[in-house]
């Protein structure tokens, strides 16, 4: 049976509609309408003082209720689904970090299976986001450095085995040969993303001319600009500011990045260019005060956001994207149709799926949010069936 959401605000990929109804038919959007209609054999969902946005997709994500990637077993991945599913995702890619590779190919292992579980009315498991271990170590962040490797022909087939679960990986183009592995990754249909990584603008101009299409968490364990003798030299994230082709993920938590750095990313970059992503780890939805262990090391979670032991590091986050989506609109002021943007259509165009993800359009997966005034979750809809998970 169709299903009609009638009375309400839509942010859709057109502009933004007042009152107006959304027809689901199955698992897709078969009409958007700009007034209050009321087809013949359709189930009716009153939408009056609500808003329909698009599914949030995050692209970047190692953990939540509890759940930790790293730990690699089928539980942990369909438990970080069901965590997410409550906050408005309807499309993750679980991110492993640096580890032994056994452990690595175990997660890969369990994502799989994950994905072969994908089904409407729960949020999809896209892939898997590889963070680690191809990484830098002077930039490991919250990453384990004794897991820290440089990437040679033996791990290249790790990409190889796992191609159709690896969808994004993060790599240090700088580190030994790493770069010159990126035209093989990207013929596998892997995007490449630079972080953790200490690359002058010159290298990550020339990783850029060999695949690297992003930056993982802009401004956050990457190199910036230095002096060389007497001259300065960009890093990492002068050309992510400056590169047009780049995207670049943010974490707007409210702790990672202040206001003037989000506000510089946003001018530099734009909505068409930035993401939010979650980078979130097991702790989130966890209280002040708690502790957890991954990857063989400890954080403890203060004033919404885990830190290593010796507070010196911050461990990724503890905010889902629901969060982080209403932190841009009430508290840094950002245009809502931009924080949408940011959220869904340009992670879509990213991870080259935005002909079927990411907006509120005709022919489109009913990936949709329905939210009040405050952008609270009041629904999800997962291809087109209500997540029960909320």
């Amino acid at each position: 049976m169709k299903t009609c959401i009638k009375n309400i605000d839509i942010y859709s990929e057109g502009g933004f509609i007042q009152n107006g109804s959304l027809v689901i038919d199955g698992e897709i959007i078969s009409a958007i309408y700009a007034e209050p209609v009321t087809p013949n054999d359709v189930k009716i969902i009153d939408g009056k003082n609500l808003i329909a946005i698009p599914g949030f997709i995050d692209s970047h994500c190692h953990g939540g209720g509890g759940f930790d990637c790293n730990k690699g077993d089928l539980e942990s991945m369909l438990g970080m689904r069901d965590f997410y599913g409550a906050h408005g995702v309807t499309l993750i890619y679980p991110s492993l970090a640096a580890n032994d590779l056994s452990t690595i190919k175990k997660g890969l292992e369990s994502i799989r299976k994950a994905m072969k579980l994908n089904e409407s009315g729960k949020t999809q498991i896209g892939g898997c986001h590889l963070e680690g271990p191809f990484l830098n170590k002077v930039y490991k962040g919250s990453q384990a450095e004794e897991h820290i490797l440089a990437i040679n022909d033996e791990y290249l087939k790790l990409y190889e085995d796992y191609k159709d679960v690896i969808t994004r990986t993060t790599i240090a183009p700088e580190v030994e040969r790493n770069v010159e592995y990126f035209p093989a990754i990207k013929a596998m249909g892997i995007q490449i993303s630079i972080g953790h990584s200490c690359a002058t603008i010159n290298e990550v101009e020339y990783a850029v001319s060999k695949g690297a299409t992003s930056v993982t968490h802009l401004y956050n364990a990457m190199s910036q600009t230095k002096k060389e003798g007497p001259f300065r030299v960009g890093g990492v994230v002068e050309a992510a500011l400056t590169f047009d082709s780049l995207y670049a993920e943010i974490i707007a938590d409210g702790y990672h990045l202040p206001k003037e750095l989000l506000q510089i990313a946003c001018k530099c970059k734009g909505a068409d260019k930035l993401i939010i992503c979650s980078d979130a780890n097991m702790a989130a939805g966890y209280g002040h005060g708690q502790i957890i262990h991954t990857c063989g090391m400890t954080y403890v979670i203060e004033h919404g956001v885990a830190m290593n032991e010796m507070r010196t590091s911050l461990a990724s986050s503890i905010s889902p994207i629901d969060t982080m989506v209403r932190h841009l609109i009430f508290d840094i002021k950002f245009p809502i149709a931009d924080v949408l943007k940011m959220s869904s259509a340009t992670v879509a165009k990213l991870l080259n799926i935005y002909m079927c993800k990411g907006s509120i359009s005709f022919g489109k997966d009913a990936d949709i949010n329905i939210v009040d005034k405050n952008f609270d979750i009041v629904m999800t809809l997962c291809k087109g069936k209500i997540n029960l998970n909320h």
